[in-house]
């Protein structure tokens, strides 16, 4: 028997069916009556029959959307990819508060990716810390800026790190200027001032740290005078004059800054100019730095001598290194009574080495061995006590 014969005699008996259904349910209808509270609904059997069926259908149908559609699982992925999405940024936060220098901040943000799941930067990220050191490290870095091109930079302070570590303060400070955005970070700043001071780029330096932001107060005048106090000394083609001018107004009152001011004039062969700015220096501010250099310097000896005799006037304790300038002047324009009295009082008040040393030089100059003799030999009992503590 033929396929096709199979199929017609089927159909026929489904048209059949179908029809003596039909018949019966015309002949016997049923009636199916639901009521609840004054509302009342009358069907007949055969169509409550088929409702039921189509509500079964809808119901089937219903599940199996559910099922392939799976709402619970878009939700999951949903939670999933926001979740990465946090720690990735997150991620960022605690490398760049780590490159800055805020270990706090980066610890809570590594707190906040480990309860979002945890990140694939941070594997990345180790590995490339661990290669910071080794023989493929350019390897590794080329990797991690191809894996992750937003944090990118990590991979150029790393870099920065290495050649500041390796004492290559040239290459270090090129590297910077192609990456400027290094600059800025905490954790690179100190770095970059010191190899700005090695390479005598002291104006660069003065301007880095004055616009240095989040800076310690204390720790911004300390740069900033080291790098005046350098700058001041080098041999640098800008007058001195015209440096002090670029140095932040501050700082120019500071003492060493004054110091280095003064014999930089000097040395420039402006000893008349370097004489009035330290006698207007002292005027403000005394400073035994200051009045030392009275003597230090190849000042004119007479007016050296009235200037330090004009602050010992004004103060009510003149100190030690007062007076063994005064005592020093004073030898030299061989005012020796005055002389001998200031060293004294210098060595009774302060008695070091350098003025055990003016005094009993200038007793043998005086021919006065006996007055010598005990200096020397307090100065061999202060050496022996040295030695032995």
């Amino acid at each position: 028997m033929s396929r096709l014969l199979i199929k017609l005699l089927l159909w026929f008996v489904l048209l059949l069916a179908a029809g003596t259904l039909a018949h019966f349910m015309v002949r016997h209808p049923g009636y199916v009556m639901i009521t609840w509270g004054q509302w009342m609904l009358e069907i007949t059997l055969w169509a409550a029959l088929g409702s039921l069926v189509v509500l079964v259908l809808l119901a089937w149908l219903l599940i199996w959307a559910l099922k392939v559609s799976n709402p619970l699982r878009w939700v999951r992925r949903y939670r999933t990819h926001r979740d990465q999405k946090v720690a990735r940024i997150e991620t960022a936060h605690a490398v760049t508060a780590w490159l800055q220098g805020h270990d706090e901040e980066a610890e809570a943000a590594l707190l906040r990716v480990a309860k979002a799941g945890g990140s694939e930067r941070l594997p990345n990220l180790l590995s490339l810390v661990a290669a910071q050191g080794t023989s493929h490290w350019q390897e590794k870095a080329d990797q991690w800026r191809k894996q992750d091109p937003d944090l990118d930079w990590v991979a150029d302070a790393l870099q920065a790190e290495r050649m500041a570590e390796a004492g290559d303060s040239a290459a270090f400070l090129a590297w910077l200027e192609q990456n400027p955005k290094l600059v800025t970070m905490r954790g690179l700043r100190q770095r970059y001032w010191q190899a700005l001071l090695e390479e005598g780029e002291y104006e660069a330096l003065l301007k880095a740290v004055k616009d240095a932001e989040a800076v310690n107060p204390d720790d911004r005048v300390r740069w900033q005078t080291r790098a005046a106090v350098q700058w001041l000394r080098s041999e640098a083609d800008i007058a001195i004059v015209e440096r002090m001018k670029r140095i932040p107004k501050p700082l120019r009152a500071d003492a060493d800054i004054i110091t280095e001011e003064v014999q930089g004039l000097h040395r420039q062969g402006d000893t008349e100019l370097a004489f009035k700015r330290l006698k207007k220096a002292l005027d403000q501010y005394p400073n035994d730095a200051l009045i030392e250099l009275l003597t230090i310097l190849p000042f004119d000896t007479q007016q050296a001598l009235l200037l330090a005799e004009q602050l010992e006037k004004r103060v009510e304790q003149p100190s030690a290194s007062l007076l063994w300038t005064l005592g020093q002047l004073c030898e030299r324009e061989a005012l020796w009574g005055k002389a001998e009295d200031y060293l004294t009082a210098a060595w009774q008040q302060a008695p070091t080495d350098r003025i055990g040393l003016a005094l009993a030089e200038h007793f043998e100059r005086r021919e006065q061995s006996h007055k010598a003799l005990p200096i020397y030999k307090a100065l061999a009992s202060k050496g022996e006590i040295h030695a032995n503590g």
